[in-house]
């Protein structure tokens, strides 16, 4: 089984308190599955803000 996860990074001087998805990648590393790809590039001319997107797989028991 896979699942796709975006995550994205943002300028923390803008204050934003968005989810950037990391703690959902971690709670399912936690639980056992494993990273297959990450793909991540920049978020429009900012130097410091980026997205990934990251396919996690796990073994069907």
């Amino acid at each position: 089984m896979e699942k796709v996860i975006w995550v994205r990074s943002f300028e923390k001087s803008l204050g934003s308190k968005e989810n950037d998805g990391l703690s959902m990648v971690n709670k399912y590393l936690e639980e056992g599955w494993k990273v297959k790809h990450i793909s991540a590039c920049s978020m429009s001319d900012s130097t410091i803000s980026g997205q990934a997107y990251i396919v996690i797989e796990k073994d069907a028991d």
